[in-house]
């Protein structure tokens, strides 16, 4: 009896941990193929005369999929399972997948959820302390000057500035330092604002966390123990018991209430993203939310509207963002965003750790065996 096989498709390298003891057990009971993708045509015509009974996905197979059936009619009917090595299936129509041709998708479960929502943690303190501008002035704008960077707060306005080092010359809006007259009224001094924006303390403050699966529960859980915080949150499915989370929260039931969104001093998104939750922060959800509500993002770029957060943030409704996904990732981000000393950027890094590798290889593979072996619908089915 032939062993089922995987597929393994790569451009340059393979990413896995093949030194786990679970690559060696199982390479004797399932054949994995690693195919080196030319093109997209190519790959294309070899699925079609496969007899592959898995598909590992890999990043750079992502650079070839631009939309969610891609591939759909060129999956051989020996397919069964495809196992995605992170959390996110968006890329997928997995009920598509399903309900036409009963191929499971399996993700990682739970297993990025730790470090995804500590990235969420870093973009809040750096929402609420404004530490990316104080970064930005300490290393090029007064670099190894500290009292130099205090020069900013009790400001209220803009002014253009240059930083040719990262600019090129090219002047963007930067707060205004205060002149010696404004630095000795003592009661612009005592408002700690930077620009008019005010920095503030995590502590007291309340969270609204939109998705709670295993990312957003989690990121409950370190901004409650962690930051001091009071958590609301939205869930589709519905409420989450106190006793399998572990610390209070209150469950909100609706996004089209502006009461949900009102008493949030910080709104963070581990969404999904899909139809249902496209642009979910727009015009009319940031106008329910209190002046200067700060804006965290570690779910997918699909799920801001853009163009509505810039402008919230350059009126002050939002007071800093804090962003780790972005619309037109595959692309360019949106340029204003580097325009701007109030949001906090990183490169889509939640889950890019040293142990992610070996964390995604053992669970593919446990994924994988238990479809393909044991004739399980997997540990981490999502369709």
């Amino acid at each position: 009896m032939s062993k089922p096989k995987v597929l393994i498709p790569f451009k340059t390298h393979v990413d896995l941990a093949k030194h786990l003891a679970d690559w060696n057990c199982l390479n004797a009971d399932i054949d994995f193929i690693e195919y080196k993708i030319t093109s997209k045509d190519d790959f294309k015509a070899y699925l079609k005369t496969s007899d592959i009974v898995c598909l590992w996905i890999t990043d750079e197979l992502c650079t070839f999929w631009d939309e969610p059936t891609c591939f759909f009619d060129d999956f051989p009917a020996s397919l069964k399972l495809i196992a995605v090595p992170w959390v996110g299936t968006d890329f997928l129509d997995v009920s598509k997948l399903r309900s036409e041709k009963n191929i499971t998708v399996c993700n990682i479960g739970p297993h990025a959820a730790g470090s995804v929502a500590e990235i969420a943690l870093q973009l809040t303190l750096s929402c609420f302390r404004m530490t990316s501008f104080f970064e930005h002035c300490f290393r090029f704008v007064h670099t190894g000057q500290c009292l130099k960077c205090f020069d900013y707060v009790g400001g209220t306005k803009h002014a253009p500035h240059q930083t040719p080092a990262l600019r090129g010359g090219a002047s963007y809006l930067f707060p205004e330092p205060l002149s010696m007259e404004q630095s000795q009224d003592s009661q612009q001094n005592s408002a700690f604002t930077i620009a008019g924006k005010s920095i503030n303390s995590t502590a007291g403050k309340t969270a609204l966390i939109l998705g709670f699966g295993y990312i957003g529960q989690t990121i409950g859980k370190k901004l409650h123990h962690g930051l001091d915080m009071s958590i609301r949150y939205y869930k589709r499915s519905g409420p989450v018991s106190s006793e399998i989370l572990g610390y209070p929260a209150e469950y909100c039931d609706s996004l089209k209430d502006p009461k949900t969104w009102a008493a949030a001093d910080l709104v963070v998104l581990a969404l999904p993203g899909d139809a249902s939750t496209s642009n979910i922060v727009n015009h009319e959800t940031l106008s329910f939310c209190k002046d200067g509500v700060r804006i965290v993002n570690v779910g997918r770029g699909s799920c801001i509207d853009e163009e509505a957060l810039l402008a919230a943030l350059e009126s002050g409704k939002v007071c800093s963002a804090g962003l780790d996904v972005y619309k037109n990732e595959g692309t360019k981000v949106d340029p204003r965003f580097f325009d701007r000393w109030d949001v906090t950027l990183l490169p889509h890094i939640g889950s890019a750790i040293s142990e992610m590798i070996s964390m995604q290889t053992s669970v593919t593979l446990n994924n994988i065996e238990d479809v393909l072996l044991k004739n399980g619908s997997g540990l981490y089915p999502v369709n």
